[in-house]
């Protein structure tokens, strides 16, 4: 009779982190919010009370009982930390966010007119090139100066629909990638008009969607 292949614990907590971290990047391949059961692969109940317990993702419910799942600014300090971590081996879920994650990459590169083989050139080709932080400090700087003018000052409530003329200038995707990275460092929130009936097309087409979810409000703080 064969003899069963035991597992001892520390293969099982393994297990467990390759499956919980397989649930972080499906959320953040999907722009780091999203409904948890629509998401390819699920995230289930084990893993996604996992996360919020540590703080990683926040959940809300909302209609017909579905879960909104919204990674924290926690949850993206633990991913730049965690790229590297193991997943699960016998998973078809990885090829899902890898195509998600793959295709954020191209438009990333592409809105900064990067080629890919620059991600693998050596230390001495990267020491050479000009800082990237220098680029986003500049759009950064114009949209706090933007924010402030149409506002009237910072720690204030105003429509993205309000703020967008005043950067005509500068490249769309660029205004996204600034202001989503200056929500995950904490100096701007995005938010949604909940009600409805207020939403404009014009507010529409300024929104940034992120995840399912379009964000028509933005909030900085001043530094």
């Amino acid at each position: 009779m064969a003899k069963r292949k035991r597992t001892n614990n520390k293969d099982r907590t393994n297990a467990v982190a390759e499956k919980q971290a397989l649930a972080m990047w499906t959320l953040l391949g999907d722009g780091g919010a999203g409904f948890g059961g629509k998401l390819t692969p699920k995230i289930e109940k084990p893993e996604r009370d996992a996360l919020l317990g540590a703080g990683l993702i926040t959940v809300e419910r909302r209609e017909r009982g579905a879960l909104l799942l919204t990674v924290t600014d926690r949850g993206w300090e633990w991913a730049e930390h965690h790229l590297a971590d193991p997943l699960p081996q016998r998973t078809q879920g990885g090829a899902f966010v890898l195509r998600a994650w793959l295709s954020r990459l191209q438009k990333f590169l592409q809105s900064r007119q990067l080629r890919l083989y620059e991600l693998f050139a050596s230390d001495e080709t990267e020491e050479a090139k000009p800082d990237p932080s220098t680029e986003y400090g500049k759009i950064r700087e114009q949209i706090r100066a933007a924010y402030r003018e149409a506002a009237g000052g910072f720690d204030r409530r105003l429509l993205l629909r309000n703020l967008r003329p005043r950067l005509a200038g500068i490249d769309r995707e660029l205004i996204d990638s600034t202001l989503l990275r200056m929500v995950r460092e904490g100096e701007a929130s995005l938010m949604q008009l909940d009600y409805r009936p207020d939403v404009t097309d014009d507010d529409r087409a300024a929104s940034i969607q992120i995840g399912n979810e379009p964000r028509h409000i933005i909030w900085i703080v001043d530094r």
